[in-house]
């Protein structure tokens, strides 16, 4: 891995207003879909967003924000670009990047030549009868059923984002089978075993991010013997696991 793991965060305040520089800059495709939102406030959040993700990844690559194109890759598992891994189409780049919102706040991770992926999602309240069996592994109910009543909800969370994070990072989305994604939630940072047809890498490394309250996000890397060091955001110095 060449340098390290760019982290970026940010809460897009917002009245439903952007400023024009941000528009200059997006895509015509961005701007298609700033424009079909409804909700200005929405429009603001998305708009803001996508516009400094561009100038963050921008910096680490070496271009102006408005050139950057994004496009997506197939899914590994069926095919399909529609939901299939995000990655940058000009200019021709080795760094990888993920991103993920979740109402006024976005999370991204960025670096050179290693498959990322991260998750960001409002603490909500969750119907464990139905999703935990849904979702989560044999091992990860057993975690859940020892976790205080009031903690319940922020520890699903953290589940979700952690494997959203894993599948996001192999390419192939929630279209996987979550409950094979074992996460390990009672380790700070986890190994975990996730093959995908046309992936190549079958162990990830996954960890939680700090955020603020009411929220949980998590990144997961493809594993390496190499230690993770983030160079951006509050995490530094986060080492693979035994």
């Amino acid at each position: 891995m060449t340098g390290g793991i760019e982290v970026w965060s940010w809460s897009g305040r917002s009245a439903g207003i952007i400023e024009t520089a941000d528009l200059d800059i997006l895509s015509a495709e961005e701007r298609r879909r700033f424009t079909a939102f409804r909700d200005r406030v929405r429009a603001a959040y998305f708009g803001r967003a996508h516009a400094e993700i561009r100038r963050r990844l921008a910096g680490v690559i070496g271009v102006g924000p408005e050139e950057i194109r994004f496009g997506r890759l197939p899914c590994p598992g069926c095919g399909r670009a529609a939901h299939g891994r995000p990655y940058v189409q000009y200019p021709e780049t080795t760094w990888e990047f993920s991103l993920s919102r979740s109402g006024p706040r976005w999370l991204c991770a960025a670096v050179d030549g290693v498959r990322i992926g991260v998750d960001l999602e409002r603490v909500r309240r969750a119907s464990f009868g139905t999703l935990a069996p849904a979702v989560l592994s044999r091992g990860e109910r057993s975690y859940l059923d020892g976790v205080p009543t009031e903690h319940r909800d922020r520890e699903f969370m953290r589940c979700w984002t952690r494997k959203e994070a894993v599948v996001k990072a192999s390419g192939i989305g929630i279209e996987g089978d979550l409950r094979k994604v074992e996460v390990g939630p009672d380790s700070l940072v986890s190994r975990v075993s996730h093959r995908v047809p046309e992936c190549g890498i079958n162990s990830w490394l996954v960890m939680d991010l700090p955020t603020v309250a009411g929220y949980s996000s998590a990144l997961a890397v493809q594993d390496s013997e190499k230690d993770l060091v983030f160079v951006g955001g509050e995490c530094k110095g986060v080492h693979p696991v035994d």
